[in-house]
């Protein structure tokens, strides 16, 4: 078993000091540094790691993995319903249990945040890595973490699951983290700080590049598939097919039609199984949620314009083509995004 590098963050630079201040909080008290890509995690990671490292994956296995805030919700649900024949009546149990969040026990003290929004026991689990492992099969699991981090089978080609990778241009990702870690995270910075933090690639989950070429490096693996935020809103049937075609599920032009349907924006904000907002409204009653806010916000492309500074989108604009010029993802970028 591999020993982890694990690093502390330092509070002597203006990013530390400003994770520190304005993102840390009682349910998440430090971020570390873990692995080779010295990827920003909360400390909680580190009671599970080895779990996570040692998990027994199945071949039969479909993974939704992504950065954060990148149009993973939207894409768990066409999964699923794509691998289970268009079930609408089984579709109406909670994502989370349908699709459990691999490590969501990792980022912050679940039993200090249940204890306050007045969860039940038998309503939450505290080790998301055991109950992801305790899921009929074919199991459906969704993940943030890089490649880097993900289970020795799947990383030496042991197990071959098949994982669905999507992605979105860092603009309206940045924003769109922003606003999801203030509402659901308890930070408590400012869009443009939090973007310095993003690309110093101390946000939580660590650097977007590296999460996205950490994937990329295996695109042509048979059991990879790589989607676009961008494609899903510009032609949603067309992303439903390639899916479909990756699952080996046969789709008729009505089932597409009706999956289009159920995952058109509004539908998928009023959806009570995939908008979070029962768990919404309890963070609201426990004064953890002190803003106005959804977890489906606007969907909206180039969203990124009205809330950044010119300054800002410059910075970004910069740091992206530093990233990706040069590398084999440059073809796939669309730079005028």
């Amino acid at each position: 078993m591999t020993k982890l590098k694990v690093e502390r963050i330092s509070t002597d630079d203006e990013i530390g000091r400003a994770i520190h201040e304005k993102i840390v909080c009682d349910y998440c008290q430090s971020y570390v540094l873990v692995g080779d890509e010295r990827t920003c995690i909360p400390e909680q990671y580190l009671q599970f790691a080895d779990e996570i490292q040692n998990f027994e994956v199945k071949n039969d296995d479909i993974w939704v993995a992504s950065y954060p805030k990148t149009g993973t919700t939207w894409t768990q649900e066409m999964v699923w319903m794509i691998a289970n024949n268009l079930d609408f009546e089984g579709g109406k149990e909670p994502l989370g249990s349908r699709f459990p969040f691999f490590e969501v026990s990792t980022l912050f003290d679940q039993k200090k945040v249940y204890t306050a929004i007045e969860l039940k026991e038998d309503e939450y689990n505290l080790n998301s890595v055991e109950f992801a492992a305790k899921q009929k099969s074919p199991r459906f699991i969704k993940t943030h973490l890089p490649f880097s981090l993900l289970p020795d089978q799947i990383k030496n080609g042991t197990k071959s699951p098949k994982i669905i990778y999507v992605w979105r241009n860092p603009k309206d990702t940045c924003v769109s983290y922003y606003h999801h870690g203030t509402l659901f995270q308890g930070w408590r910075t400012d869009l443009e700080t939090f973007a310095e933090i993003f690309m110093a690639d101390k946000a939580m989950y660590g650097s977007y590049w590296k999460n996205i070429f950490g994937y990329w490096e295996h695109r042509n693996s048979p059991n990879i598939l790589f989607i676009k935020y961008e494609d899903m809103k510009t032609n949603l049937p067309s992303v439903i097919r390639q899916v479909a075609k990756f699952l080996e599920k046969d789709l008729t032009d009505e089932q597409i039609e009706l999956l289009t349907k159920h995952l058109s924006f509004e539908s998928m904000k009023n959806n009570p199984s995939v908008n979070f907002e029962t768990y919404l409204e309890r963070l609201r009653r426990s004064n953890f949620v002190v803003k106005d806010g959804s977890f489906i916000r606007t969907g909206v492309v180039g969203k990124y314009k009205e809330e950044l500074s010119p300054e800002i989108v410059k910075k970004l604009d910069e740091w992206i083509k530093k990233n990706v010029t040069g590398t084999s993802f440059e073809q796939e970028y669309n730079f005028n995004l």
